[in-house]
């Protein structure tokens, strides 16, 4: 426990400290959410954030701090865009705020805009991630009810595909379709239509044939499977799946008229370096999740459909959700596209991918057996500490993490890997000099940190 200000304590993980908060504010902010939010809600250093513009995080006393958070991966064009914000002004000034399904102005702008920029001819609004998955499984399960009535009518329930250690979202069907036990353990019931199969990661053995096993296992056929879906990179383990393995999956899928989904939810908008982190294994899915860096900044998600024919079963209203097509959330997203629309942004992230990859190289290099990058593509990567015969040392992480806020860079550390690994996940539009300057404080605070 750590005293800050008039007396108030706060946990912190173990061997971290505090940031320097003079301001009794920023006090009042933290013990009244202790208070009234459960303690599991409360997995980042207490930095109370005031505002924050392009790539930096001010306090109320103005102390700023290098973002490699990007509100996990939401800011990616940077935070408060000028074109983001008056646009969500004006829209705000209109006076229309909420249109649940009826037909807006700016809702027919931003799917045509989505169309344009995605090449998918369709879309499907949603507020948060998990619900666009939720709304791609049930896309995906009404197409092959379609195909396969007499298994419909026979009451038997399609397959879904998915791989260990993914992450698709915390609502039920999400969670089922993730390949985390300890995510899914509290669900009252286990289906046996979510079958997990290894991830295909680069570099390993894989074959379509682990599918067919697995869905034979639980007394289906490959014909039975509804849909494939995968992460390009796994956001628990930043592991990126093979390109051959995608475009065998691509194969598969087609043969055996299933769904190939592909979860873009944390590596859409330019965060690979690429628009769309597909694009680096040169295979096109049927569905493709967008969600985060769609808006920049308010909840907005979509469901991207590559062929008309997928939704043609799903009935009315099937799809539908309170808050699908917020006029305000869309007037942000319908802004930020048109950021991409030049492709500047995406060269300029593969340009600082490259720079943020050699950086992390350098600082694993100058201490290999207690540093190592998990995994980098484009910008996004993780780092961990390590015992000295390998093994992940979580104290230690949790201790960096804490040296670099303390120094005004901030960082996250995400419960996977037992929470070993720093997240490192900068706004796409960071320059050059903050990418620099960013690694200057993340070595400064590695070699500061005390091993144990």
């Amino acid at each position: 426990m750590t005293g800050i200000d008039q007396g108030l304590t706060l946990t912190v993980p173990s061997g971290g400290a505090l940031p320097s908060m003079a301001d009794g504010d920023d006090a009042w902010v933290i013990d009244t959410l202790r208070r009234h939010e459960p303690a599991t809600m409360h997995t980042q250093h207490p930095v109370v954030w005031e505002r924050a513009s392009g790539s930096r995080v001010f306090n109320r006393e103005g102390r700023s701090w290098l973002d490699w958070t990007s509100g996990i991966l939401t800011a990616n064009a940077g935070h408060a865009r000028p074109e983001v914000v008056d646009a969500i002004t004006e829209q705000a000034r209109q006076g229309l705020l909420h249109a649940y399904m009826f037909p807006t102005r700016v809702r027919a702008r931003t799917v045509r805009a989505l169309s344009e920029l995605s090449g998918f001819p369709q879309s499907v609004l949603y507020t948060t991630g998990a619900e666009a998955v939720e709304g791609a499984l049930k896309i995906a399960s009404r197409y092959a009810m379609a195909r396969r009535p007499e298994r419909a009518q026979g009451g038997r329930r399609s397959v879904v595909v998915t791989f260990e250690g993914s992450f698709h979202g915390r609502t039920l069907g999400a969670q089922l379709s993730g390949g985390l036990p300890a995510q899914r353990d509290w669900a009252p019931e286990l289906d046996e239509a979510f079958v997990h199969v290894p991830f295909p990661a680069r570099g390993e053995a894989w074959s379509t044939e682990i599918i067919e096993a697995a869905v034979r296992k639980v007394g289906a056929q490959p014909e039975d499977v509804a849909c494939v879906m995968s992460e390009i990179y796994q956001g628990s383990t930043l592991q990126q799946i093979d390109p051959e393995a995608a475009r065998e999956l691509r194969e598969w899928c087609t043969r055996h008229d299933a769904i190939l989904i592909f979860d873009e939810i944390q590596s859409g908008f330019g965060r690979t370096g690429a628009l769309f982190a597909h694009e680096h294994v040169g295979v096109r899915p049927d569905l493709l999740l967008v969600a985060k860096g769609l808006s920049g900044s308010l909840p907005i998600s979509a469901v991207l459909i590559g062929d008309e024919r997928f939704a043609a079963d799903v009935r009315p209203g099937e799809l539908t959700s309170t808050h699908s097509g917020n006029p305000v959330s869309l007037a942000a997203a319908e802004a930020n596209l048109a950021l991409y629309a030049d492709g500047q942004i995406v060269a300029e992230a593969a340009q600082r991918g490259r720079q943020l990859t050699d950086g992390l190289a350098d600082w694993a290099a100058r201490l290999p057996r207690r540093r190592r990058v998990v995994g980098a593509m484009g910008l996004v990567a993780g780092v961990a500490c390590t015992t000295l015969d390998g093994t992940l040392d979580p104290a230690t992480s949790k201790r960096l993490a804490a040296a670099c806020i303390e120094r005004g860079l901030l960082v996250c550390v995400p419960s996977t890997l037992g929470g070993a690994m720093l997240k490192i996940m900068p706004p796409v539009t960071t320059s050059e000099d903050e990418l620099a300057e960013a690694l200057a404080l993340f070595n400064a605070a590695a070699d500061s940190v005390q091993l144990g």
